[in-house]
């Protein structure tokens, strides 16, 4: 939603470069003012530089996947690997990612949110943006129904814990689960986008 109304974004795979390009998002001057605002947006800074300093392992180790096909062709070689890749959100009308989720396919074959966020500006409310933290959760579980993943699961900060509860419909602490059928209840709305790869169109 882009000042209240619909806006297209597109979901995608991210590459190293974007992976590094989110370490450059900064806590605005506007909100030196506003210490809630404040702090959701230099949180969001700080998960980003994280999801990058994590991300290196992957890269450098080869077990990460710039695809979908790539991950399934990761998963058919070991079927037991953990591994890694990004997604992010981006549009036409906004320079830059406006969000993006660094996430694992564990051993047991779930997915593993480790990180969540949306950029600083957007998670400040210095720009009349919403949803996008919904619209990579629907894609992430998208993603775990195309893989015909039976479980997607994560850790839930002070701040974002009221979102999941609100999404999940149940009291969140800190930790969440989203099981099969909830999966297939958030994927049930992006449902146009185009295989074999991870394009996805999100109003």
């Amino acid at each position: 939603m882009r000042e209240d109304l619909p806006a297209e974004v597109f979901m995608n795979f991210a590459s190293d470069d974007d992976v590094q390009s989110v370490k450059r998002w900064r806590v605005s001057s506007r909100l030196r003012t506003n210490v809630s605002m404040s702090t959701r947006a230099a949180d969001a800074c700080e998960f980003a530089k994280l999801a990058a300093k994590r991300w290196r392992h992957y890269r450098d180790t080869r077990t990460f996947a710039s695809s979908l096909e790539a991950l399934h062709h990761l998963i058919a070689t070991d079927p037991h690997g953990e591994y890694c890749f990004h997604l992010k959100i981006t549009a036409a009308w906004f320079p830059g990612i406006l969000g993006a989720a660094m996430v694992r396919r564990t051993w047991c074959h779930h997915l593993m949110i480790d990180f969540l966020f949306v950029h600083p500006d957007i998670c400040g409310k210095l720009v009349g943006i919403k949803t996008v933290g919904l619209q990579i959760l629907q894609s992430i579980c998208l993603l775990a129904r195309e893989l015909g993943c039976k479980r997607v699961w994560g850790e839930a900060t002070l701040d974002s814990a009221s979102f999941y509860q609100r999404q999940l419909g149940k009291l969140v602490e800190d930790h969440f689960a989203i099981e099969k059928s909830e999966i297939a209840r958030f994927a049930k709305r992006l449902q146009s986008f185009p295989k074999p790869g991870l394009n996805t169109k999100a109003v």
